[in-house]
């Protein structure tokens, strides 16, 4: 299947960016593999736009471009040429395109030096972050935003545990006070969210339940910091004596 030289600047992009993401995708089918690199590039630069400077200012200038190009895309104005929102046009429908909109507001707490006030708003963080954006590649799938949603929260406790100590050495404060009780109710979130999504999944037949793929080691590293929260504190990468056959066993059951 040819590729656009816009979507193999995605690929690449998700290569380089999310290589365990880029390894999911390559094992779909070929025509849904297009979609999936340019969401993927779209979050990816999303994401790292608030990090851009250490200027607030600067950051919030990129974080604004990508929200006026989702709202280009959403009000069907001439889209801003680019790499990413040219394929990504063709590719969201209206409600996709306001879920890419609440990732990006909710975003703006990336650039702010501000904690997370409580629990529920750093559940809403990664619902709105995480959540929209996995909501969104399940109907790309052909599947439900709703199982999107509950496995995209499960792998965004992960991704958000795994980088709470950069989000540190930014001098930021990752989990709102308690501390620990709060990380232990945000595992055992992820861990409800992941459980009813794989409950809801079971019901779909393949390829529609592909989105599953993209959680393959959800489940393993929510055990892990459920049994050993320093993980998380010192950024150790939990040890899988079985994360190849793990992975090969995801991809080619569903």
């Amino acid at each position: 299947m040819e590729l656009s030289e816009d979507i193999l600047q995605c690929a690449n992009l998700v290569k380089q960016g999310d290589y365990e993401r880029y390894r999911v995708i390559m094992t779909l089918d070929p025509k849904s593999r297009s979609d999936l690199f340019v969401l993927m590039a779209a979050n990816i630069e999303i994401s790292r736009a608030p990090w851009v400077s250490r200027e607030s200012l600067i950051s919030e200038i990129r974080l604004r471009w990508w929200l006026d190009a989702i709202e280009e895309i959403e009000s069907d104005k001439a889209v801003r040429r680019h790499f990413v929102t040219s394929p990504l046009e063709a590719i969201l429908s209206r409600s996709q395109t306001k879920l890419i909109k609440g990732n990006i507001t909710a975003r703006s707490w990336d650039i702010n030096t501000d904690p997370h006030l409580n629990e529920k708003e750093l559940f809403n963080y990664i619902d709105c972050t995480s959540g929209n954006i996995w909501a969104v590649a399940a109907e790309l799938l052909g599947g439900s935003q709703r199982i999107g949603r509950l496995l995209g929260n499960a792998i965004g406790v992960v991704q958000y545990c795994k980088a709470s100590n950069k989000f540190i050495q930014r001098g930021r404060a990752p989990f709102p006070k308690p501390e620990e009780e709060i990380i232990q109710n945000f595992l055992q979130w992820g861990k409800i969210q992941l459980e009813e999504g794989l409950f809801e999944i079971e019901k779909l037949p393949r390829p529609r339940n592909a989105i599953r793929r993209f959680a393959w080691d959800t489940n393993f590293y929510l055990k892990q910091f459920l049994k050993k929260p320093e993980y998380i504190k010192t950024s150790t990468k939990p040890y899988d004596t079985v994360r190849f056959f793990r992975f090969w066993t995801a991809c080619l059951r569903f």
